[in-house]
């Protein structure tokens, strides 16, 4: 039965946690571990990570089993992942899923985030996320009054973001999908632009036939009638549902 511990860590590094491993190895009566083998500062740590096993190496560190890496509001877990010292980054593989919980303050929403796919990647350095292969994303947000709540579904190839930016990029085959109730939209392009802050999507195709499905109140009747926006572009706020198309 493997033994499971607890790592602490920091996301992206083990710079603070010092592994040092000879090349020679030592009987048990001989060996004497360095002093700064074992190096733990007195405040809290930015991370903690939970694992069954961990190997490390010339800077690199490889956890496996029940992986979960928690820094601040983000959770990363998966079955495996590959940590680097210098420079910072994980890749996690086997069922990674990452989740984000945040507070909009423009838009007073609460959002919560969550991206699986194939391989997750992290540069905590430049703050770079990549995920790629069988891309799922799930976007859920909730008024501060709790007066609206949406949830988009975005499926594709590849995404990208950055930490300093407010874009996530899905490229590939691209589709998204609103389940709300009796009126769902959905659509589907080549290029997908989340503009986290605005709530808005920019779907592209090259070729002209990017397109959503949405819904929208004739006020004449009162009654929810089927709207398609399609062009190169079209702009769509997951929120309000206004849109347009170029």
């Amino acid at each position: 039965m493997k033994k499971y511990f607890c790592l602490l860590l920091l996301l992206l590094g083990i710079s603070d946690y010092i592994v040092n491993a000879a090349n020679e190895p030592y009987s048990p009566e001989d060996f004497i571990p360095a002093s700064d083998t074992f190096f733990i500062k007195k405040e809290k740590p930015e991370s903690v990570i939970l694992a069954d096993t961990l190997t490390a190496k010339d800077g690199i560190a490889v956890l496996e089993g029940r992986v979960k890496a928690t820094r601040f509001n983000d959770i990363l877990t998966c079955n495996k992942a590959t940590l680097s010292n210098k420079p910072q980054w994980i890749h996690a593989t086997i069922r990674p899923n990452f989740h984000r919980k945040e507070s909009i303050m423009e838009t007073k929403v609460l959002r919560e985030t969550n991206i699986s796919a194939k391989n997750i990647y992290i540069n905590k350095d430049d703050g770079f996320l990549n995920a790629s292969d069988s891309v799922v994303v799930s976007i859920d947000e909730t008024t501060w009054d709790l007066a609206t709540h949406t949830r988009v579904m975005i499926t594709s190839d590849d995404l990208i973001g950055k930490e300093d930016s407010e874009r996530l990029i899905f490229s590939g085959n691209v589709k998204i999908y609103e389940p709300e109730g009796e009126n769902p939209s959905d659509g589907k392009g080549n290029r997908l632009d989340y503009l986290r802050k605005r709530s808005l999507v920019v779907l592209s195709s090259s070729t002209g036939d990017a397109y959503i499905n949405t819904w929208e109140l004739n006020p004449e009747t009162n009654q929810k009638e089927k709207r398609t926006l399609k062009g190169k572009r079209v702009i769509y706020n997951t929120l309000t549902k206004e849109g347009i198309s170029e």
